[in-house]
């Protein structure tokens, strides 16, 4: 996760070289644009006025970690489906905000069979540990388009999350032999919080910070970003995510 963090990082230093490059050259060459092989153009700094609506979906590999010794992380599986619209904040440089909503799922599953130990227990049969978690997520991003030709362009970026967390749900089946049992337990009351092994209860309101970069090609985009929660979503435990997105502009 380091590596996929530093290796954004580079992206953004190598894109801000590139675009202060072109401004230098556009200003003593007067000229805002240079041509290329096939009469095709770039523009760094040409500026889409009338901004952009998005409908997308993410791939969501998230881990919720715990600030205390010997706790083991929870790595969720999770995708995303929403709605950006795009709109310029002048009209002499490429700097955009993005602002929209989105439908979050998260699940979790841990399971096992045979001879198994759980909570200090050891039995011949098996257990299914889940989490299942639902959200409405709210990104805020500000970005930069640089332009590459009149069909293709990159834009790094970065944001803030603000999340509303619908539901949280643990459901812990437990079987030996023929016997079933299990319990589900919402993680938004304190007490069946604290049963299902949480200090408090879970919070219903998040907010984060993300990174990213975006690639459109006509109506088609592809991004990929990290982010991570600023306040815990329980006591000692947050949440970060790697967002993988496919999208269409219109």
């Amino acid at each position: 996760m380091k590596a996929f963090k530093l290796c954004l990082l580079l992206a953004f230093m190598g894109l801000a070289t590139t675009a202060s490059a072109q401004f230098v050259n556009s200003n003593s060459g007067n000229n805002n644009s240079t041509s290329m092989g096939g009469g095709s153009s770039f523009d760094f700094t040409a500026v889409k006025t009338s901004g952009w609506n998005r409908f997308y979906v993410s791939y969501n590999p998230s881990k919720m970690t715990f600030d205390y010794d010997d706790a083991d992380d929870v790595d969720f599986k999770g995708f995303t489906a929403g709605y950006l619209r795009g709109f310029s904040l002048t009209r002499k440089i490429p700097l955009y905000m993005e602002i929209g909503m989105a439908f979050q799922y998260r699940t979790y599953k841990d399971e096992e069979d045979g001879t198994v130990s759980y909570e200090g227990y050891t039995f011949d049969g098996g257990y299914t540990d889940k989490y299942t978690m639902m959200s409405l997520n709210i990104p805020v991003n500000l970005l930069y388009r640089f332009n590459i030709n009149d069909d293709f362009s990159i834009s790094p970026y970065f944001g803030l999350d603000f999340r509303i967390n619908i539901s949280a749900d643990r459901k812990l089946e437990v079987y030996i032999e023929d016997e079933n049992e299990s319990e589900e337990y919402d993680l938004f009351e304190k007490d069946e919080a604290q049963t299902a092994g949480f200090d408090d209860a879970w919070g219903r309101f998040q907010a984060g910070w993300h990174i990213g970069v975006g690639l459109d090609y006509k109506a088609l985009h592809i991004g990929v970003e990290y982010g991570k929660d600023f306040n815990e979503i329980a006591k000692k435990a947050k949440i970060s995510t790697t967002s993988i997105t496919l999208g269409v502009n219109f």
